[in-house]
């Protein structure tokens, strides 16, 4: 590859007015980021109605629910991965090497070891241990106890940094960003990455398509492996997050690869829509069942064992699936989602402490609310409405204001930040973000 012709589409990143805003700013994947965490905060709401649930969970449980839940997890965690690729490759072309890792400490170690460590991870632990009775008085009373035995064997209880609960996105973005770094530094001759080099090679709307098919050798070969058990983390296994990571690099280092995928965007979700409905109707034996893949009985509500050769070709599938519907996502967030406003400087910069805070906070609410008699659809209501106004007022009274709970919680110190300006130099543009 000709540097100059490296070097062209690099300049074209920077000129590219008619999609980046004023800034430099891509606007519209904070809104997508938005927009997915809100996802994530619903999937754990119905997670206590799905199926597959064995933990704080309704006694009646809910087939839309699960049908809801076992379709966001389709794409919603591969699709925060793509999103974590294009920040490091964004915000990157600002930073050198060693602000570039000390941001990683900085915005996903620090709060994940001592936030989730020792407050949310503790709550989570304990709502579990009062659901199965096996918590003894209150949680301040309890609290001593969990640092006994390790979470996940047997009836131990300390969960450090993202073990076990749903800080392990935090702990698997830090270990790939590390990871991945040597692909990420720019030589001093060309000014480029590796991953920038190759990038043009996936400009092609073919070739940008089939990079779904690693992901789905990957998932396979799991499965066929018998090593579902993996994929206790957002239903995919750690490799496959892997590739959605440099994926997510890959393309935003490319304006050709954007256009692409802003082109042929219809097209992708025209695609994932079909082969979900396929996935989806099979998977809870709606219309079609298949022995040995269909996981679910509606009418009993009963999960049925899987053939782990023929679901093996079920995870090809969802890797086709992921990847089709975050290129759908990608495509029309870039022709509708771009704009700017008040709310998206604000609700960007709640995204990462939101997500620390969650999933406690759904167990709590949800603790109390499934003991109430009133229908599942009442009850997924109250406990998403309750648990996303808990999370803001904790973020706007508490995080948001006071500077030690911003630094522990991933953000800037309040004296040093900014006022919210459009600058893509003082603010360092992707710096502050969650997908970092």
């Amino acid at each position: 590859m000709k540097n100059h012709e490296i070097m062209a589409g690099k300049a074209e990143i920077k000129s590219d007015s008619g999609i980046l805003g004023p800034s430099g700013r891509l606007y519209y994947l904070d809104w997508l980021r938005v927009l997915a965490i809100l996802f994530v905060l619903l999937v754990h709401c119905s997670k206590i109605f799905d199926y597959h649930t064995t933990v704080v969970f309704n006694s009646v449980r809910s087939p839309v629910l699960s049908i809801f839940r076992e379709y966001v997890l389709l794409w919603v965690m591969p699709f925060f991965f793509i999103v974590s690729g294009a920040a490091v490759f964004l915000s990157s072309r600002f930073q050198k090497t060693k602000a570039f890792i000390k941001s990683k400490f900085k915005r996903l170690l620090i709060p994940s070891v001592l936030i989730g460590t020792f407050i949310v991870n503790p709550v989570y632990v304990y709502i579990e241990r009062l659901f199965n009775d096996h918590a003894i008085g209150g949680f301040f009373q309890w609290y001593p106890h969990f640092f006994n035995g390790m979470y996940g064997f047997g009836k131990g209880n300390f969960a450090p940094w993202g073990m076990g609960t749903h800080l392990w996105y935090l702990q698997f973005l830090f270990i790939y960003s590390l990871i991945f770094l040597p692909l990420f530094i720019r030589s001093k001759r060309s000014g480029v990455s590796l991953l920038e080099r190759l990038s043009p090679y996936f400009k092609n709307p073919w070739t940008l398509f089939f990079l779904f098919l690693p992901v789905s050798a990957i998932a396979a070969a799991f499965e066929y492996k018998g090593l579902s058990g993996i994929r206790i983390m957002g239903n995919w296994d750690p490799v496959s997050y892997m590739l959605f990571f440099v994926y997510g690099y890959l393309v935003y280092s490319n304006t050709a690869i954007q256009e692409t995928i802003r082109k042929y965007s219809s097209i992708f979700l025209i695609v994932a829509s079909m082969v979900t409905a396929l996935y989806l109707a099979s998977h809870f034996g709606v219309i079609l069942k298949i022995h040995g893949i269909t996981r679910h009985d509606l009418m009993t509500g009963a999960i049925l064992p899987p053939d782990h050769s023929g679901f093996a070709i079920v995870q090809a599938f969802r890797g086709l699936m992921a990847w089709c519907w975050s290129l759908a996502f990608l495509g029309l967030g870039r022709r509708f989602l771009n704009f700017n406003n008040k709310m998206r400087p604000y609700s960007n910069e709640a995204v990462l402490p939101f997500y620390i805070l969650h999933h406690s906070v759904i167990y709590i609410v949800g603790f109390y609310v499934i003991q109430w008699s009133s229908g599942v659809g009442t009850k997924f209501f109250v406990i998403s409405i309750v648990s996303f106004t808990m999370i803001m007022a904790i973020y706007e009274i508490f995080i948001r204001r006071v500077n030690i709970l911003r630094f522990l919680f991933g953000m800037k110190s309040k004296s040093r930040s900014k006022p919210i300006v459009e600058s893509a130099v003082r603010e360092s543009k992707y710096e502050r973000l969650f997908a970092e």
